[in-house]
């Protein structure tokens, strides 16, 4: 910015205390700001992806009960699971979130321990998760990451029937 000196009344110059002109600096803020912007990575979101598969209307999903297990998460961080396919004999079991790792390693074991007559895809472990309408998102989430770590080939997230809920509201 420049400044013209223009002669006073009487003659002489007015002087004035020296001044700072901050342009520059301004500009060069600017292009600080510019560049942190353009060169700075965002972060990038972290999530899972669960490939869901086509179920036909009618269709039936058939599993082998001898190494299946679902996982029912419920409120305040519970998890009911049960063994094989449900039916009014099944026993509904309790776990906290942070049992359920052990419960999933016990089944993993016994089904790979299951006799030689069985498939291939019989030895490996399916899990069943049945999120119920009091549960949070993050159980669920947290289940789908412990499918992960244990490597759980066979897993799927299906919703609870009218006659889960019901044996869980009366047991």
């Amino acid at each position: 910015m420049a400044d013209m000196n223009l002669p006073q009344n009487n003659g002489k110059r007015k002087v004035q205390p020296p001044r700072i002109d901050l342009t520059p600096m301004v500009d060069l803020g600017f292009l600080l700001i510019t560049f942190f912007i353009f060169t700075t990575t965002m972060a990038q979101p972290k999530t899972m992806e669960v490939n869901m598969p086509f179920k036909p209307a009618g269709a039936n999903t058939s599993f082998a009960e001898e190494c299946t297990i679902t996982l029912i998460p419920t409120k305040e961080h519970a998890m009911i699971y049960y063994h094989g396919a449900f039916n009014e004999d099944s026993t509904l079991h309790l776990a906290k979130q942070k049992e359920i790792r052990e419960v999933l390693l016990a089944k993993q074991k016994a089904a790979a321990a299951l006799p030689a007559g069985f498939s291939a895809d019989a030895h490996q472990l399916h899990v069943i998760i049945k999120p119920n309408d009091d549960c949070n998102y993050e159980d669920v989430v947290t289940l789908l990451d412990e499918m992960n770590i244990l490597q759980v080939p066979f897993y799927a997230l299906d919703e609870i029937t009218d006659t889960e809920k019901e044996w869980i509201a009366n047991n």
